[in-house]
């Protein structure tokens, strides 16, 4: 497995991405070998996929397609964390594996401390009960946006995030959630666009022996690219391809 040509998380235009599963193919040439499609597939979320026939028509034919490439193309889905666990509007074989990502604090309200004690509450909370293969996101694309009066835009966001995670994101509660990650074989995302987790709480993975998947998290062609924090953890923290999850061994457990 190259470990700079796997990509687990990205989105089309059947959820909240601009690209056709042939855009898609055409943007994953030369780089990516091994993809994973994972379109939402949440309880009321706006953009949530339908797993209808011509969904499922549509993939199995990019699928094909991608193979004649020498590409290894996977369907997952991405999924949102809630109080009670995973929410899924329910499973079907056809998914191969389950990212799950926080989008939404159940909180109205809160104060600020309040608000992210309740956010690593449900993470933890979740990485106990299991249910789904790779915890998405932890540091990126915070659902800050209780905290916003108006859309600062993406660099901004980014640094609130920075300035989140520092102060409420401690290393003693990663080590803690190192521990049930893996116990229940759950992946912890390498989110590219946000370029999260920091380098010290993947260490703090690694060393727990959690392992690492990776996620371009596209919308667009030009995002497929994208590489440099990736290549930056593999140099930094020296990972192997035993550091990485591989789709094809967890396909008969879900």
């Amino acid at each position: 497995m190259n470990l700079t040509k796997i990509d687990y998380h990205m989105h089309t235009s059947y959820s909240d991405g601009e690209m056709s599963l042939p855009q898609l193919l055409e943007a994953l040439e030369g780089n990516v070998n091994v993809c994973g499609v994972t379109d939402h597939f949440e309880l009321n979320h706006s953009c949530s996929i339908e797993f209808t026939k011509n969904y499922l028509n549509a993939f199995g034919a990019f699928k094909e397609s991608a193979k004649r490439h020498g590409i290894t193309a996977h369907l997952g889905v991405e999924t949102g964390l809630g109080k009670s666990g995973i929410l899924l509007p329910f499973m079907t074989g056809e998914i191969e594996y389950i990212i799950a990502s926080l989008h939404r604090v159940p909180l109205e309200e809160a104060s600020s401390e309040e608000y992210w004690e309740a956010y690593k509450s449900i993470i933890s909370e979740n990485a106990r009960r299991g249910g789904f293969q790779i915890l998405g996101h932890v540091e990126g694309y915070l659902p800050i946006q209780p905290f916003l009066d108006r859309d600062p835009g993406f660099d901004k966001k980014r640094e609130i995030e920075r300035q989140i995670i520092h102060k409420h994101f401690t290393p003693d509660w990663y080590s803690h959630l190192a521990k049930d990650l893996e116990a229940n074989d759950i992946a912890l995302e390498i989110h590219e666009p946000s370029e999260t987790p920091r380098l010290e709480v993947l260490d703090i993975m690694k060393r727990s022996g959690v392992v690492f998947s990776f996620g371009t998290d596209s919308h667009k062609p030009e995002q497929v690219s994208k590489r440099s924090y990736l290549k930056k953890a593999i140099q930094e923290l020296d990972l192997k391809e035993s550091d990485f999850l591989d789709i094809e061994t967890i396909k008969s457990k879900i």
